[in-house]
């Protein structure tokens, strides 16, 4: 299957709300599918979009006094597993549907932003890109139809291996002046919520030898 992935992706940390699912911005990549059988599938997707937060948007009374607020690129390049809970015959005249998971890793590209230490200061400022590492996961539900189209909506959670995505924790090595200020042991997050519309092509129907 080829197709596009697109829909909407908040981040959660140290800046701003702490709602989980509260899409912001457009992420729209691409996608490709290999399937192996009617149950389990490995697909790599490539994706562009942009984070941000704002503490006039936070529930804690700290951060509505702070008043911090940042935005953030990045790219990600990714592989991951899916597992359908029931059978989808890709190829295949009829409609069918089937709810399933997935899991990978991804690599992330983002600006390296980082807050000075004035106190009059409150936007975030970026020195280059950096290069990190995230661990995408969730459920969806897909659904075949017209043979070889196949339309997914899903809720996909990132952890990242960064705690500077807000740049709440800057590289000290290379800006021992900027103002560091994450309040917990956890690492940034991303929540993507979207769809994905594929073509499914090539021996079909899917894996019946």
């Amino acid at each position: 299957e080829f197709g596009i992935n697109v829909g909407g992706v908040n981040y959660v940390g140290e800046i701003g709300s702490t709602q989980l699912i509260q899409p912001k911005h457009l992420e729209i990549g691409l996608i490709y599918k290999r399937n192996y059988n009617e149950r389990i599938g490995l697909r790599v997707l490539y994706s562009r979009g942009k984070l941000s937060g704002n503490d006039l948007n936070a529930s804690e009374l700290d951060r509505l006094n702070r008043e911090y607020s940042f935005a953030n690129n990045y790219s990600s390049l990714g592989a991951a597993i899916e597992i359908n809970y029931v059978k989808l015959p890709v190829g295949e005249f009829g409609f069918s549907w089937t709810p399933y998971i997935h899991a990978g890793v991804n690599r992330m590209i983002i600006q390296d932003i980082y807050f000075d230490p004035s106190p009059s200061v409150t936007s975030s400022r970026a020195s280059g890109k950096v290069v990190t590492v995230g661990i995408p996961f969730g459920v969806g539900v897909k659904f075949n139809f017209g043979k070889s189209w196949i339309l997914a909506a899903e809720v996909r959670p990132q952890f990242t291996f960064s705690d500077n995505l807000d740049g709440s924790f800057p590289n000290a090595e290379k800006k021992p002046s900027a103002k560091q200020f994450s309040t917990s042991l956890s690492s940034d997050w991303l929540v993507f919520t979207g769809i994905s519309i594929t073509y499914g092509f090539g021996r079909l129907p899917c894996c019946r030898d």
